[in-house]
């Protein structure tokens, strides 16, 4: 029961979200055929280059980027659309538990023999799945794009040295990325839901969220030193999409997020376990 309406309430949103996110992807996308052409190759590697260290980390631009190369430009596409993503995964997290008591639904929750643990683990899972089916409609989306780069043909002789296979691997490494760092912003969200009796402003709290987590992300990379040591571990500096394609993966940051993530969800069945529900 408490599965199949988590599933129901948020698959507007899922919709929504997914709309918009794929519209951002297609117009990202377009533009590809357009750089790997060499005038305009070499124009944009001369920006690249003329920009300071500090400008070029906060863009999500690492050492040894290759423009021309379509897994290493998905990635980049997902490093700025992974903040939506991820806010997305926050949101459906964060309004999870106390939108049932706000909107009146909790009394009937109650009228059917169901524990409080049961309500958390069916609405994690419900909200994973829609998580997951958001990614799979945006690694859809993402393939379908680039197919229709190649079969369309413009600039063909410049993109065709990658495969569909490349294409594949480069979704997938990104698909790993944003589950990982997505259910961790989910958990985080999840515990903040438990601390609420309404979901009115848990939107927005989400939103809020995230974009101080990135604001910390620029200021760090700016100032440097131990506070971009710290910031290294956020979960969207962890799960960057361009470090699952060039394998460059920070195992000590990967092992921290996963226990965040079993923290929060422990807290989440412990704080919701002993609230007083009112209805």
């Amino acid at each position: 029961m408490i599965f199949s309406m988590e599933l129901k309430n948020n698959f507007g949103k899922l919709i929504a979200w997914t709309i918009v996110i794929v519209i951002l992807l297609g117009l990202m996308t377009a533009f590809f055929p357009l750089l790997v052409e060499p005038q305009m190759t070499n124009i944009t590697e001369s920006l690249i280059f003329s920009m300071g260290d500090v400008t070029r980390n906060i863009l999500g631009i690492e050492d040894g980027f290759d423009l021309t190369n379509i897994s290493e430009y998905i990635a980049l596409i997902y490093y700025y659309i992974g903040i939506l993503v991820f806010m997305f995964a926050m949101q459906i997290g964060a309004s999870s538990l106390s939108k049932e008591q706000a909107s009146g639904n909790i009394s009937y929750i109650y009228s059917n023999p169901i524990s409080k643990s049961e309500i958390v683990t069916g609405k994690l899972i419900a909200d994973t799945i829609i998580y997951i089916f958001l990614l799979i409609f945006l690694s859809l989306a993402t393939f379908g794009f680039i197919y229709a780069i190649k079969a369309v043909g413009i600039n063909a002789e410049y993109i065709s040295n990658f495969s569909n296979f490349d294409v594949l691997e480069a979704i997938l490494r990104i698909f790993i990325s944003l589950l990982g760092g997505g259910l961790v912003f989910m958990a985080i969200g999840f515990f903040i839901s438990t601390c609420s009796w309404q979901s009115l402003h848990q939107d927005a709290i989400a939103t809020l969220f995230i974009f101080l987590i990135i604001l910390l992300t620029v200021i760090a990379k700016a100032v440097g030193g131990g506070f971009l040591k710290a910031v290294s571990f956020f979960p969207n500096e962890v799960f960057k999409p361009y470090s699952f394609i060039s394998s460059n993966l920070n195992l000590v940051g990967l092992g921290l997020n996963l226990v965040i993530f079993i923290v929060f969800i422990i807290l989440t069945y412990l704080v919701y376990g002993s609230k007083e529900l009112k209805y």
